[in-house]
């Protein structure tokens, strides 16, 4: 399959709000103000496309990574039913902190939600170009020359976490679906979890449910300066795994 990327200038509405649908499972957010307040404002954005279909017919959207301060959202009844969903979420020693960054212009919401299957090469130059675009974007524009992130994320619970009875007062072991999100934890200062009611993940088909991964979504609270410096070790390891 061919591929190419472009600044997210969409017209397949409907897949971005599928994809934005699946990774803000479990908080209660008006998916399509959010995905059409990502449309709108593409300054620091790049959308994944495939190139080899019929004529006439719209480029499929594989993936798409945008960077939304917060400052962008003017429905305001809307983000406020986003936030307060998720200090729901928040456990007591996050939520300050967390409650906090969402009322100040210094942060941003950064969207990376994709295919489970598209090709870590992809997803490599998809964080290369978000950096190229971020960095260009906070010299011009002092919107985007924000503090902190706030990534939206999948991620799971092994097994052995579930049933570890010892660790029932603590909180579970949080890992996540793609490794370049395991690599911008080990820098993240806040982490919210919570569990997909739904959603269970198994390596094959006929593993017994006792055994599933149980699905999570998270968000990872990164200052800006350590994405900005992280991003580059992603793509390395991306790269790598190849």
């Amino acid at each position: 399959k061919q591929w190419y990327q472009r600044r997210v200038a969409i017209t397949a509405g409907a897949v971005v709000r599928a994809l934005l649908d699946s990774l803000f499972q479990g908080i209660s957010v008006d998916v399509g103000y959010f995905s059409q307040t990502l449309i709108d404002n593409y300054k620091v954005g790049t959308v994944i496309k495939g190139a080899d279909i019929a004529e006439g017919e719209d480029d499929p959207v594989f993936a798409v990574a945008s960077l939304l301060p917060l400052s962008l959202f003017k429905d305001k009844s809307k983000f406020d039913q986003l936030t307060s969903s998720l200090l729901a979420k928040c456990e007591s020693d996050v939520l300050a902190s967390v409650e906090k960054l969402l009322k100040s212009k210094d942060s941003a919401f950064l969207i990376n939600a994709k295919f489970s299957n598209l090709p870590l090469q992809i997803t490599a130059q998809l964080y290369k170009a978000l950096k190229m675009e971020l960095i260009t974007e906070r010299k011009e524009n002092p919107e985007y020359n924000v503090k902190n992130l706030m990534i939206f994320g999948k991620s799971y619970v092994e097994p052995e976490e579930r049933r570890n009875k010892k660790s029932r007062l603590a909180a579970p072991k949080i890992k996540f679906q793609s490794s370049e999100l395991d690599s911008l934890s080990e820098v993240a200062t806040d982490l919210i979890s919570w569990k997909i009611k739904d959603e269970t993940l198994a390596p094959v088909s006929n593993t017994p449910c006792d055994n599933a991964w149980q699905g999570y979504r998270s968000i990872l609270v990164i200052p800006i300066e350590k994405f900005l410096k992280s991003v580059d070790k992603i793509v390395e390891n991306l790269s790598a795994e190849v």
